[in-house]
């Protein structure tokens, strides 16, 4: 393993996760996803108002995630896609993949329905993201002040205009608050 393969630990632990499945088990976990992916997508497209996949003619079926949009829903609500992010941690959703950089789709949206999830994981995530769409055209107000039930709503970014008053580390605290007791 050499080091542009990645974390060693994360390679070895992907490794012994490979081989501990055989040749039997790694196809079936691949069956599996493959399947929980296309019945999101399936279920997504034809149940939530707002949502689409472009280029949505390349494949019927996906081997790997999709990459969705929200565009649709944003102009006829003003709702992005982290808005809904922020909605879903109120269901106890942890936030889902928007984009890496840089977007190509706008507003995107990047669920992983692997191997690991049930059928009723995967109808419970998405029949909670249908009632969120449905806020997002029927009150979008509540999904646009997201999320509400944690310790922190929202950062705004436009908020820190010198990366002096950007504050992530409790020395950086005590140093803009002057509370170091300084010794001669």
């Amino acid at each position: 393993v050499r080091q542009f393969h990645g974390v060693l630990s994360a390679v070895l632990r992907a490794y012994a996760w490979v081989m501990s499945l055989g040749n039997d088990g790694l196809r079936e976990v691949s069956d599996v996803a493959i399947l929980n992916n296309n019945y999101m997508m399936n279920r997504l497209l034809n149940e939530i108002r707002g949502i689409s996949v472009p280029w949505s003619d390349v494949a019927l079926e996906r081997l790997e995630q999709v990459r969705y949009s929200f565009e649709r829903l944003y102009k006829d609500t003003g709702i992005s896609s982290e808005d809904i992010n922020a909605r879903m941690l109120d269901f106890g959703f942890q936030r889902f993949n928007t984009s890496h950089h840089p977007v190509v789709i706008p507003e995107p949206y990047t669920p992983e329905p692997t191997e690991s999830y049930s059928k009723g994981d995967i109808d419970e995530y998405v029949d909670t993201l249908k009632y969120i769409c449905g806020e997002a055209y029927s009150a979008p107000e509540i999904v646009k002040n997201a999320p509400y039930n944690g310790p922190i709503s929202r950062f705004n970014d436009g908020e820190i205009t010198n990366p002096d008053d950007l504050i992530v580390t409790w020395r950086a605290y005590k140093r803009k608050n002057n509370l170091y007791k300084r010794e001669k």
